[in-house]
């Protein structure tokens, strides 16, 4: 296992061998025809996040709700494009809302009911400012990430970022030892093996690419391990 200290503040930790012995056994393959590199948000970098944000912040009301999980998500498989923002949320009288922020012009969606299993309360959840997610640190640990992947393989894109916070779920069994009110962080991370990129059949080219999921511990450790 390999560890290396970037400052102080932020290490990262990572199973080499493992992520490669992953990396053979899970492959993903998407046509050509999806990966156009479209015009947007970059997915690795900071303004793209800070611009999201920005925009989630101008269209919810956050003296309202309270968020309890944010997903940042790519567009099309590789497009190195941000999409849209989903927000899990809860309101006042403890009913729970998501609503997706698309980040190419449209107006957001309604907020639809979340009636999942979860069953957060709005005066013992903590909620995750947008304010407190940094777009610099995002990018960040996005580009410790990229490090860890192994020689011979490029980066792509960010699949998803997302924080989630603890919550309840309303049954005792499955709350077990859970620590309410903490946040989650992790991302997805795709890329290709190169040479490798392409595969054909039946006159189609399409591209194999492999993911790897990223989580951040609260004293900034990533951890790396291919999906």
């Amino acid at each position: 296992q390999a560890t290396r200290t970037t400052n102080k503040n932020h290490k990262k930790t990572t199973n080499m061998k493992k992520l490669l012995l992953s990396i053979a056994a899970a492959a993903a393959v998407v046509s050509c025809t999806v990966i156009d590199n479209l015009k947007g948000l970059p997915t690795a970098e900071a303004d793209s996040y800070a611009r999201a944000l920005e925009h989630v912040a101008k269209h919810l009301d956050t003296e309202e709700f309270k968020i309890y999980h944010i997903l940042f998500s790519e567009g099309e498989a590789l497009s190195d494009r941000l999409f849209f923002v989903s927000v899990s949320m809860i309101d006042r009288d403890d009913r729970t809302f998501t609503q997706t922020f698309y980040l190419d012009g449209r107006a957001p969606g309604n907020p639809s009911a979340d009636n999942g299993i979860r069953k957060p309360e709005y005066e013992t959840t903590v909620g995750i400012d947008l304010a407190s997610l940094d777009p610099q640190q995002i990018a960040a640990q996005i580009a410790e990430a990229r490090t860890t992947l192994p020689e011979g393989y490029t980066f792509k894109s960010v699949s998803l970022y997302e924080v989630t916070e603890t919550i309840p779920s309303g049954n005792a069994l499955l709350d077990r030892g859970k620590q309410f009110g903490t946040h989650e962080t992790r991302f997805v991370m795709n890329f290709t093996e190169d040479g490798k990129e392409k595969v054909s059949s039946a006159g189609q080219t399409s591209l194999v690419y492999y993911q790897a999921t990223a989580s951040v511990a609260p004293d900034g450790t990533i951890t790396v391990e291919a999906d």
